[in-house]
């Protein structure tokens, strides 16, 4: 195997473990390794990102599914959103400055993880009635998905710590919703970066057979620890990924030409 083909089964197996293991997409590993050593452009690689993620979700989502972590009312609500908002973070993806929204992102992760590693929810900062709770969680979703289409992430990191410590979803349960939820936003992101042009359709089909086993040894090993060992993982690998965010977005705008702006930010991605 080449090297190109080494990275690209790296990047498979990593993401495709990380969105089985946390409800997550992935993305948070295998964009960092698509524009590192597989060279892609920052948005080609967050395109690129969303097409893996579709499969890996859809797999994971079956095996969290087999083992009852589901809540219907849940999906509903969290889907419509986060159809809406993948579509549009797609779109603005490269209308945006994205390093500042990779920056604020991360400082979002780091204090979400910070939440869940000191202070364990014993319950959700509200109690909504039905209806209620079907309208919080469409604007989770929402949220979720904008990050899904601009960033090519899937949107985990959002949906699943918002439905733990807002709606006070079990951890199991919030995974398993998210898995299905990006399943669906993660294909339509991809679609509208396909129709931009920024997915490479070469690197996704090497990438994709080694993401689908690394999302089954995920989801098994999620359904092996406790809520709260779950909680715990997830808030770990949480604050790297807010960390490995926060610290590249602000060396890649220290470096950018001073008085540059944010169609040059852009750019540079």
């Amino acid at each position: 195997m080449s090297t190109r083909g080494q990275w690209s089964a790296l990047a498979g197996f990593s993401g495709g473990m990380l969105s089985g293991l946390l409800g997550g997409g992935g993305g948070a590993v295998m964009v960092p390794l698509m524009t590192g050593p597989l060279r892609m452009r920052q948005h080609v690689a967050h395109g690129t990102s969303l097409v893996v993620i579709t499969a890996t979700a859809a797999v994971a989502a079956v095996l969290y599914g087999l083992a009852g972590h589901f809540d219907w009312l849940l999906f509903g609500g969290l889907a419509t959103g986060a159809m809406t908002g993948a579509v549009a973070g797609a779109r603005i993806a490269l209308r945006i400055p994205a390093l500042r929204l990779r920056q604020l992102f991360g400082i979002f992760l780091l204090a979400v993880s910070l939440r869940l590693l000191f202070f364990a929810p014993s319950g959700g900062w509200l109690t909504p009635g039905a209806g209620e709770e079907a309208l919080l969680a469409a604007a989770i979703g929402l949220a979720g998905g904008l990050a899904s289409g601009a960033l090519g992430i899937g949107g985990g990191a959002i949906f699943v710590p918002a439905m733990v410590l807002v709606l006070g979803t079990e951890q199991h349960a919030a995974q398993g919703i998210s898995l299905v939820v990006i399943v669906l936003a993660s294909a339509l992101g991809a679609l509208t970066h396909y129709r931009q042009g920024t997915v490479d359709t070469v690197a996704a089909r090497w990438i994709t057979p080694a993401a689908v086993p690394g999302a089954v040894a995920g989801a098994w090993l999620a359904t092996q620890l406790s809520g709260r060992g779950l909680q715990v993982v997830f808030a770990v690998v949480l604050s790297a990924i807010g960390a490995q965010m926060l610290v590249t977005a602000t060396r890649r705008l220290r470096s950018a030409p001073a008085g540059a702006g944010p169609a040059a930010e852009v750019a540079r991605l």
